[in-house]
């Protein structure tokens, strides 16, 4: 919209005038010259923001402090692939607090496969760990044994595997997918690399059923690398007490309940609830371990009162690999380890063996959990 001026033949909009006005009202109060009509004053030039500063390492509070500090460093297309977390039925569970009972003499550790662990934290399986921080998975393993946490390693590791296992001082895992066409050199490699076992992990089936179908294992994959290996397999992926029996017949000396599939965190959820099934199927012959979601202590207390004997932390660390290197990574581990055994105190719990399934509390309604169980 304009409004005519005293000639007839040129106009002037009200931003214009507006402008104009506010200018001869400051060039007044400096003696400055009015600029002719339409040519704005030029804006003065300013300094480019600098980019936002990590907070020191010893200022964080939280895991979930570790995720915004990886971001700052990746940028919004390098850290999506270790974002994303579905805490709708973890955040339902709650723990059951016990009064009057010694805790003094806390005691977490945790015997696995032969080996005795500080607590029951395992630094779980990331692939090409490079993506994210130059030294990748040798940072990793310096971080986790700081942190006196064993660690699991993918076989798309972008670091060969006997350079990771010179930078360990703490138990190594090599995790393998069930049907990949280099099994046999990873179970050489990890042979080699003096690995304390062997996570075998199995991809889901699809069917016009869509994703909540029960996850089709392809146990002659896994017959096989029970056959090449003298060292322990677990089964990763386990979401049903069935399939976790059948693991049992077929050699496997563990399972990992996860229902991640696909590279989607958030396609399946309800991790924890189809923990305690597993360990009622399996519970007493193998350790059922678990996978997904865990960002606080209380998240593994939960887990190890459902019966589950270690939980594998996976996107929390490498929040801490990106940002901080091998020291995020020890600090993301002793933060959860720290919390574990606060709450563990909070909870009359002193040892492992105490955590039973009354420590925890499932509250409805909660949402429909779709589990694979067919």
């Amino acid at each position: 919209m304009t409004e005519k001026t005293s000639s007839p033949t040129k106009m002037t909009s009200r931003r214009q005038a507006v402008g104009v006005m506010g200018t001869t009202v400051a060039a007044s109060m400096v003696g400055a010259k009015i600029p002719a009509l339409g040519a704005p004053a030029p804006m003065p030039l300013r300094e480019p923001l600098p980019p936002p500063a990590l907070v020191p390492r010893a200022d964080l509070v939280n895991v979930l402090e570790y995720e915004a500090q990886a971001r700052l460093v990746l940028g919004p297309a390098k850290v999506a692939p270790i974002l994303g977390s579905d805490r709708t039925v973890t955040d339902r569970i709650t723990l059951r607090p016990r009064m009057n009972i010694p805790t003094r003499d806390l005691d977490l550790t945790s015997t696995l496969f032969g080996d005795q662990h500080l607590t029951p934290i395992i630094v779980g399986p990331i692939a090409d760990q490079k993506r994210f921080h130059p030294d990748g998975e040798v940072a990793m393993a310096r971080g986790a044994s700081a942190a006196k946490a064993a660690m699991v390693v993918s076989s798309d590791t972008s670091v060969p595997l006997a350079r990771i296992a010179e930078a360990a001082t703490t138990p190594l895992w090599l995790q393998v997918y069930a049907k990949s066409p280099k099994v046999k050199d990873v179970l050489a490699e990890a042979s080699a690399a003096k690995a304390k076992a062997v996570i075998v992990t199995v991809n889901a089936g699809t069917s016009a059923s869509g994703p909540a179908t029960r996850a089709r294992i392809d146990w002659a994959a896994i017959d096989a690398v029970v056959k090449g290996t003298s060292l322990p397999v677990i089964v990763k992926g386990i979401t049903h007490p069935q399939d976790a029996k059948e693991a049992v017949a077929r050699g496997a000396k563990g399972v990992v309940v996860s229902n991640y599939r696909g590279g989607n965190a958030t396609a399946l959820t309800g991790t924890l609830l189809l923990v305690a099934p597993v360990v009622g199927a399996v519970g007493d012959q193998i350790p059922v371990l678990v996978d997904g979601s865990f960002r606080r202590g209380t998240d593994i207390l939960k887990a190890l009162g459902f019966g589950a004997k270690g939980v594998l932390i996976g996107r929390p660390v490498m929040w801490g690999l990106a940002a901080y290197g091998a020291d995020g990574v020890q600090g993301v581990v002793e933060m959860l380890q720290t919390e574990l055994a606060r709450y563990m105190c909070m909870c009359g719990r002193p040892s492992l063996a105490a955590v039973d399934p009354g420590l925890v509390r499932v509250h409805a309604p909660l949402p429909m959990v779709r589990n694979n169980h067919g």
